[in-house]
């Protein structure tokens, strides 16, 4: 099987303990197959699928540039939220406070990834850190989407991930790109 890789921001703590909240308040747990080790949980830039690894040299150096042209910035956790209907989410998910700086990194990463791999172009961004997907009952459930006190993030860099889909965790670390100091 080849290896897939993708971009995100690693987002492990502080996020894990608003997570588990979710988590056990929604019962997740025990109603969806895909439960992110707290390790694996992030943010992701830019999906890129399978790699050639001939390929990975080229790319780190790229996504090398683009950390050195940015500098670290913090992001805001706002609630829970999902992607499908409250009655059976696919996915549910930490919401993240809508960020220029962010966009504008995740369309840097993107616009230069798709173009030195030959990615198609992929336009939809919704920044989100999933903590549940791929139901395992066919139950209704009623989720709400949920707003808290804005949690603070510092994000000080992003990091060139390889997927193990039969491990936990799920991420294997291959580069991380440090930002410049504010």
């Amino acid at each position: 099987m080849a290896q897939h890789y993708f971009i995100g921001i690693p987002t492990a703590h502080p996020v894990e303990e608003i997570a588990q909240q979710f988590r056990a308040e929604y019962q997740l747990i025990e109603k969806y197959k895909v439960i992110p080790h707290a390790k694996d949980l992030h943010l992701t830039m830019r999906y890129i699928g399978e790699l050639d690894e001939a390929k990975l040299p080229w790319l780190k150096s790229c996504l090398q540039k683009i950390a050195l042209s940015n500098k670290e910035f913090t992001m805001y956790v706002k609630g829970m939220s999902f992607f499908g209907s409250a009655s059976g989410p696919r996915v549910v998910f930490l919401a993240v406070q809508p960020s220029s700086i962010l966009s504008e990194l995740q369309r840097q990463i993107a616009r230069r990834v798709e173009n030195i791999l030959e990615l198609e172009k992929d336009t939809r961004f919704v920044p989100h850190i999933t903590i549940a997907k791929k139901r395992k009952t066919t139950d209704k459930l009623q989720l709400e989407k949920k707003m808290i006190e804005p949690v603070p993030i510092t994000i000080e860099g992003f990091s060139l991930f390889k997927i193990h889909p039969n491990e936990s965790p799920s991420y294997e670390t291959i580069a991380y790109f440090p930002f410049k100091k504010s």
